[in-house]
């Protein structure tokens, strides 16, 4: 049965690649992009054997760090891939754990999941000075990357278990916060007092120690003990990983197990109300409504308050990482990302509408009010999160120089927004389906995603710069600043005049063939 779902998969990614041309080059460069990250990071884990053990000791808590930010990212970012949907086997006669078996193995195959392989076996080079440490890495490498993609499975599986209502909503949001922080605290502790300046007096054998007392340094911890000859906190370790590995199984386990044996879909509970407080703030035109309809699907559906969550809690990592490392620059770097990200969260804001989508190309909703709708309801979702960041960074004392962070904040915020009504409308991307795993994601959305990344990394960067140079060089008076922030918000709402217009009118020209590829959007 495992070796039958590892090629259903297979299958299924093949036919996908087939299908579209976008698909088949996205995840060219996805591969070539992760042969790259192997191509350098695993020659130099190979030679860090011909160094001194307190230099060689770097591997441990970088691979903690690697594990632990395979979980994080999960949660705050690309999700995990669910190509094969557990809730699709509950029609068949399969057991939760030969299910499991079967979808480890497949996940094993994506393309992430075969680079962390090729890297743990590169580490397991750098411990090669003796069979012992060899053989003890090469455990540490099976260990470590059975526990990184379980960790990630387990966490996200059951964190979508209980955001199904209102009281999940707000656990989710307190558990993705904390999640965001543990990074934070573990590069602290690692780093603080413990590597030197250059390489002579660099020694990361008290940071491979504390890592290999961490669950997520448990197995790559093995080697160091082996190495350093504590043969006792090795047999510790190797049992405190095994036992990690079984918990996170169970709870892998037991929640496909509810997968399999739920109704395939719900019959709601939700009480709705009569939503009275929106039409009132907004009014009642066409565009007005759109953006009412958005706004509640921000706080009702649990896909889309995942991605807020991601969104919101993004700047933590960076006010936080500038309070405690006295770095100005990194707070205001945070809310800068933080309203980018929140003008891109647009992007495939049709996904999540599908095959409903049906319903404006039947009234004949304009496209421009279509997209000016999502454009307002983002705003009054995210502007007011911005603000309080920025507010609060400000009052914290970690921006400096404010009226140019202002400046390039806005302007990012609205070159963002206009970017994603932009490509949303040429790229709708894809969802999690809905009921399902808002932490969902497919080879295909990450395929076509490698494409939309690429555009969110640099269109944003691209738009915001002339903003950025002009508050640099008009700093140094006050009345400069203040032009700089007035003449960089007409330019940031001239951008998404620009693609409220452009997008509006490939909806108009292209509604029923979008539409035919929202059918098959949500996953």
């Amino acid at each position: 049965m495992t070796w039958l779902i590892v090629r259903l998969r297979l299958a299924m990614w093949r036919t996908a690649m087939s299908r579209s041309t976008l698909q088949l080059t996205s995840s060219i460069i996805g591969g070539l992009a992760a042969l790259a990250v192997v191509g350098t990071l695993g020659p130099g884990l190979v030679l860090l054997v011909a160094q001194p053990l307190r230099i060689t000791a770097l591997v441990v808590p970088l691979f903690t760090v690697a594990t632990l930010m395979w979980a994080v990212l999960s949660l705050i970012a690309t999700g995990v891939d669910s190509l094969l949907d557990p809730a699709r086997f509950s029609v068949l006669p399969l057991r939760a754990p030969e299910l499991a078996r079967g979808l480890l193995a497949a996940a094993l195959t994506g393309i992430p999941a075969l680079m962390l392989c090729l890297l743990a076996l590169a580490q397991v080079g750098s411990w090669a000075s003796s069979p012992t440490t060899a053989g003890a890495a090469l455990v540490a490498a099976v260990l470590g990357v059975l526990t990184a993609v379980l960790l990630s499975r387990a966490v996200t599986s059951a964190l979508a278990g209980v955001m199904t209502s209102r009281i999940g909503r707000i656990l989710g949001a307190f558990v993705v916060a904390l999640v965001t922080l543990v990074p934070l605290a573990l590069n602290l502790l690692l780093t603080t007092g413990t590597l030197g300046a250059d390489l002579r007096s660099f020694d990361a054998t008290r940071s491979a120690r504390i890592a290999s007392w961490t669950p997520f340094g448990w197995a790559w911890g093995l080697p160091f003990d082996v190495a350093t000859g504590r043969w006792g906190a090795a047999l510790v370790h190797l049992l405190l990983a095994l036992g990690f590995l079984a918990l996170l199984w169970w709870v892998w386990v037991g929640q496909l197990r509810r997968t399999l044996t739920s109704p395939l879909t719900s019959s709601g509970g939700q009480r709705i109300g009569a939503g009275r407080f929106l039409p009132a703030l907004l009014g009642t035109s066409p565009v007005a409504t759109i953006a009412a309809r958005r706004i509640r699907a921000w706080y009702r559906d649990s896909r889309l308050v995942s991605i807020a969550l991601r969104t919101a809690v993004l700047p933590v990592f960076f006010v936080a990482q500038s309070i405690v490392m006295d770095t100005p620059g990194l707070a205001g770097a945070g809310v800068v990302s933080l309203a980018v990200f929140a003008g891109l969260t647009l992007m495939n804001d049709l996904a999540f509408d599908g095959p409903a989508w049906w319903l404006h190309v039947a009234v004949g909703v304009p496209g421009w009010q279509d997209r000016l709708g999502r454009v307002l309801a983002t705003t009054v979702v995210f502007g007011p999160v911005v603000l309080l960041t920025y507010a609060v960074s400000l009052a914290l004392g970690v921006v400096q120089s404010p009226l140019p962070w202002l400046t390039v904040t806005v302007v990012a915020f609205f070159a963002s927004l206009g970017l994603a009504v932009l490509v949303g409308a040429y790229l709708p991307g894809t969802a999690p389906r809905t009921g399902g795993n808002p932490f969902a994601a497919t080879s295909g959305g990450a395929a076509q995603g490698c494409l939309t990344a690429l555009i969110s990394f640099i269109g944003p960067i691209a738009l915001t710069a002339p903003a950025a140079v002009l508050a640099l060089v008009t700093s140094g008076t006050t009345v400069g600043r203040w032009a700089v922030l007035v003449v960089g918000t007409a330019y940031g709402l001239g951008l998404l005049a620009v693609g409220v217009v452009v997008g509006g009118a490939r909806l108009d020209a292209r509604a029923p063939e979008l539409l035919g590829q929202l059918e098959s959007a949500q996953i």
